[in-house]
């Protein structure tokens, strides 16, 4: 190397960058919620009632959820984070949000108040959705724009980010 060449920058990764995983997120916005219903359970429905909406919810949740990830596999699209993205999946539930997964986490936490007849799990949905808007979702589409551009805008301003 000649001393009038500045060094060579290695070239950023080719992923998002998340400045944690979701699924850790949500399994420690859950313990909490557990943890905290066992001091003060927060109740605010019938038990009848919060049974058999929550395994409703629940159940959505995981159908959502597996929607979700058959449609990215069968779009050859990466789940893990960690990995490059090389196309943008606009099928199944992609159609109706641009975060299927997150959102059946959410749907999964609300489930889980219900059955739980819980109000903390609501609240830490809450807590769930801003981290992740700000450590997960932000970065991802600042990813996302930056490497395909006019693609993901023009899908961005199609589809909204939750529902």
């Amino acid at each position: 190397m000649d001393s009038t060449q500045e060094p060579q920058q290695p070239d950023p990764p080719d992923h998002a960058g998340v400045a944690f995983h979701p699924p850790v997120l949500l399994a420690l916005v859950l313990a909490v919620g557990f943890l905290a219903r066992s001091y003060v359970p927060l109740n605010f429905l019938s038990t009848t009632l919060s049974t058999s909406i929550g395994r409703i919810f629940t159940a959505a949740s995981f159908g959502w959820f597996f929607w979700a990830v058959y449609t990215m596999r069968k779009g050859d699209a990466s789940i893990q984070l960690s990995e490059p993205t090389n196309t943008i999946v606009v099928r199944g539930p992609f159609r109706f949000s641009r975060n299927p997964i997150y959102l059946s986490m959410m749907f999964l936490q609300m489930g889980i108040s219900l059955w739980a007849n819980s109000l903390w799990f609501l609240g830490l949905a809450v807590v769930f959705a801003v981290l992740l808007g700000w450590g997960v979702i932000s970065r991802e589409e600042r990813y996302l724009e930056h490497k395909f551009g006019a693609e993901y805008l023009s899908y961005k301003e199609r589809v909204r980010r939750w529902l």
